[in-house]
């Protein structure tokens, strides 16, 4: 676990790089840049690998995970064993670039980027990467605007 220079957070906060889960053995990396600040109830579990850009903002109950409890793409734990119990499905990535801001409640998925200069809003579901400079929301999140250099303006974005 690396935390850069001047990170905040509020109460609540939980920073966890998982290296044990049940028979498994794991080698998380949580990387957190400099002036990151995290509100209320925060938490960040890496089982394999998280990057966070500089100067990043989290509202409060931000989720960000690498991984889940059990596998549901090309092999698949069954529903019959407890959650709990299930192999974490750690393989997997998150990067989220400098000058990133999550409003509250915002729950960042497995095998995300989100690009820098980045906006999520509040209460979406981050399910796929988003691009630099762009305003998503929703759940599934999905760009809503993009700022456009040219103009300083940010400007309405049709879903794909």
């Amino acid at each position: 676990m690396s935390i850069g220079q001047d990170f905040r957070a509020g109460p609540g906060l939980w920073l966890e790089a998982v290296t044990t889960y049940g028979k498994q053995t794991l080698s998380p990396r949580l990387v957190i840049g400099d002036r990151v600040c995290a509100s209320h109830h925060v938490h960040i579990a890496a089982a394999n690998y998280i990057e966070i850009g500089n100067d990043c903002l989290f509202g409060s109950r931000v989720l960000i995970t690498d991984h889940s409890h059990g596998r549901y793409s090309s092999f698949h734990d069954s529903p019959d064993l407890p959650p709990a119990l299930r192999p974490l499905d750690g393989g997997h990535r998150v990067v989220i670039g400098r000058n990133v801001w999550l409003g509250d409640g915002v729950v960042v998925m497995p095998d995300v980027n989100i690009g820098e200069g980045s906006i999520i809003g509040a209460n979406s579901v981050v399910t796929e990467d988003i691009p630099p400079f762009t305003a998503a929301a929703g759940a599934p999140a999905y760009v809503r605007k993009r700022f456009d250099f040219s103009t300083q303006e940010w400007t309405k974005a049709g879903r794909s």
